[in-house]
């Protein structure tokens, strides 16, 4: 008897309220921002490298063409009040289509360390040759330019088109891009086959969703150029679908991403990528609709869902899927099972407001530790659900909680959403710290030539919460002398693009010596990956650090393993340099120290618009400078440069003849950087080996 009465008690204490940590209207205003247009997307990201969030918003949709949009944080760079925005779209995407666009997204599609933008489209007659699809390629980076401006690239992002009607090609003959293909939804960037760059996703439910188009898949060559994977699905697997939003998510914990798709009419789908070790065996994704959702009764019954979005919402360290409108206008959260099926919760979410809605993102606005949700309201309304977990609720108590509304005996007591013009017909919402304090704010997309909005979180305290290192390979020894593919999963209390913009570092030692930091790539579904380079003989021992904007850092376990075989890598990179303005500076070099043959450097991640030195030699004995080690002592040369605003130089020259093989040469920077307590930072240090 008396168990069950503390049983009771504890249930009841359970279900009085969700804890808040800053109760309250977090969100008091909802204020004019970003323009206004038929308005469908809405991304953030730092165009210029320094330091805070830009904003890019996709106008035309269901409408006549208007011109996409730019908004430029006047924080960082600019000097100005971080969180407030200047529009200069027309200087920063001179001469960018006026179309009817569906999407916008930022990805570095060139790997030059800066964000350039892709836009899909529902075409226009207005233009008719140009290609509905656009890419523009920001001009810092290498290509030279002015960071945070944008040029047409479309030409030569597209490269061989297998499935592509000749007719809808544009200006070609040989199966290459660009091309015309209308309705094209939804745009995702991810790392399909594990090769280090961004390859993508491209949704086209068809002529009034009519489900007539495939759902497109190009890989990246590495260089900026994406040729179509096709057949991408097993022969016979349907790829016309009904699709409208998709994301890319590893949902197997096995280090590939799969394709989760919402269905605006038809089962929504998911497809289990088939890499291994690097390569395709057969075919590279394999539909698993039917028994990951419709064996185990997780099937959707509506004609309004229009988006899916994952995360670890029940905290058992795998993805789960969220589906707007997955039943009639009803939220539907699949619970993944961790072996490649779903159960569908149908009381996990409390106080459903049972609207339509348009998208889902998730975000910690109170900073508790978990992961809450930000519905966007198509039919006037937006709602924030806040979530349980982080009070230990358990499922049956509900998962998320629509903050001001007693559902089902439990209270999320604070109705935190704007008291006014918080209505319209939002079509995207966004997620992000755009005011450099630590919490994150909303921004909002309205259809209609309604004002786009920006929600400012102003009572929430700074994120304490450090990322964690869910998962990381575990290498064996090995003794063919490969390079050595490291990938770690990353959970933490935001969005899976915010996570990628978390500062995630492979570090590593050879033999116990000196450590050597490598940057990690994000590769999509909160995964990164980075390469220690084959050829290194001996005990290798390597962890991951991540650290996110707010400078929370998360530390993995060290694994160690042994290493033989190959040759020495040409460039090898060595030490961790030193901490600055944008965090750790690197220098990388490329290309075959050929006589002629290009080389390019790359500085990036320095202090903007700095002083600073590179230095070479042809022997090294590092002595300590400027806080760290400078390995290129005694110096032969040193040359000046001057780093551009997004904190980066980027130098293509050829390769000199006459140094006999086997030569070595070492390479380091110095940057001045007043943030430093040395007045400078340093880069890694690079050794290179004539071959």
């Amino acid at each position: 008897m008396r168990t069950l009465m503390l049983l009771a008690l504890l249930t009841g204490s359970l279900s009085a309220q969700l804890a808040d940590l800053q109760p309250g209207r977090n969100f008091p205003t909802a204020a004019a921002a970003f323009g206004a247009g038929r308005s469908e997307n809405i991304d953030a990201g730092d165009i210029d490298n320094d330091g805070d969030l830009d904003v890019a918003v996709a106008n035309g949709g269901d409408g006549a063409p208007q011109a996409d949009s730019l908004f430029v944080n006047n924080g960082g760079a600019q000097g100005g009040l971080p969180g407030t925005f200047v529009d200069e779209s027309t200087t920063r995407l001179a001469g960018s289509p006026v179309e009817r666009s569906r999407d916008i997204e930022f990805a570095d599609f060139d790997g030059d360390y800066d964000l350039d933008l892709f836009c899909t489209s529902r075409g226009t007659s207005i233009v008719s040759s140009w290609p509905v699809n656009s890419a523009l390629l920001n001009q810092g980076g290498s290509q030279q330019g002015s960071p945070g401006f944008y040029e047409d690239g479309t030409t030569a992002f597209w490269g061989n088109l297998v499935s592509i009607p000749l007719s809808q090609e544009v200006g070609v003959q040989d199966g290459f891009g660009p091309f015309t293909w209308p309705e094209c939804t939804d745009a995702d960037f991810a790392d399909l086959d594990d090769d280090g760059d961004l390859d993508l996703v491209l949704a086209s439910p068809g002529v009034n969703l009519d489900g007539t188009r495939p759902t497109l898949i190009f890989l990246n060559d590495g260089l900026g150029t994406f040729h179509e994977l096709w057949e991408w699905a097993a022969p016979g697997a349907d790829v016309k679908l009904h699709t409208i939003d998709f994301d890319l998510v590893d949902l197997d914990d096995d280090f590939d991403i799969d394709l989760v798709g919402s269905s605006r009419d038809s089962q929504s789908r998911v497809y289990r990528n088939n890499l291994v070790n690097g390569s395709w065996p057969g075919a590279p994704f394999t539909d698993m609709t039917q028994t990951a959702f419709i064996d185990t009764g997780a099937t959707s019954s509506s004609t309004n869902c229009y988006e899916v979005e994952c995360g670890d919402f029940d905290g058992d360290s795998d993805f789960d899927l969220w589906f707007v409108n997955y039943n009639s206008f009803t939220e539907r959260i699949l619970q993944n099972n961790g072996d490649f099926t779903f159960t569908k919760l149908d009381s996990a979410i409390k106080g459903d407001p049972n609207v339509d809605e348009n998208e889902v993102d998730f975000f910690d606005y109170d900073s508790d530790g978990d992961l809450d949700a930000f519905l966007a309201g198509f039919s006037g309304t937006n709602f924030i659900m806040q979530s349980g977990q982080a009070n230990g609720l358990p499922a049956s108590e509900g998962l998320f909680h629509r903050s001001g509304v007693t559902t089902g005996g439990s209270l999320a007591p604070w109705n935190e959403v704007p008291s006014s013009n918080n209505g319209g017909t939002t079509l995207d919402a966004s997620c992000h710290d755009l005011d450099s304090d630590g919490d994150p704010d909303i921004l909002l997309a309205n259809d209609l030539n309604q004002q786009n909005r920006y929600w400012e979180n102003v009572l929430g305290v700074p994120d304490t919460h450090a990322p964690t290192i869910d998962a990381l390979t575990v290498q064996d020894n090995k003794s063919d002398g490969s390079d050595t593919i490291i990938h770690a999963k990353v959970l933490d209390n935001a969005a899976h693009y915010v996570i990628a913009r978390h500062d995630a570092q492979l570090i590593y030692t050879l033999d116990g010596g000196l450590e050597t930091c490598v940057s990690m790539f994000a590769q999509g579904s909160q995964q990164f990956r980075a390469v220690i380079p084959g050829g290194l003989t001996g005990a290798i021992a390597y962890r991951v650090e991540v650290t996110d904007g707010a400078g929370n850092t998360g530390v993995s376990a060290t694994v160690s393993y042994n290493q033989s075989g190959g040759t020495a890598p040409t460039w090898q990179l060595l030490d961790c340099g030193t901490n600055g303005f944008l965090g750790r500076p690197s220098l990388t070099f490329s290309g075959t120290q050929l006589a002629g043959q290009a080389v390019t450097m790359n500085l990036a991640d320095g202090a903007p618009n700095a002083f600073a030195l590179l230095f070479a030699s042809l022997a090294s004995t590092p002595l300590p400078f400027k806080g760290g080690l400078l390995h290129t002592v005694p110096i032969a040369v040193e040359v000046a440069l001057t780093t551009d605003p997004a904190g980066q130089v980027v130098l293509t020259a050829p390769w000199p003849p006459g140094l006999p093989v086997g030569t070595e040469h070492w390479w380091q920077t110095a940057i001045q950087d007043a943030t430093s307590p040395f007045g400078a930072t340093l880069t890694n240090a690079v050794l290179g080996t004539q071959p």
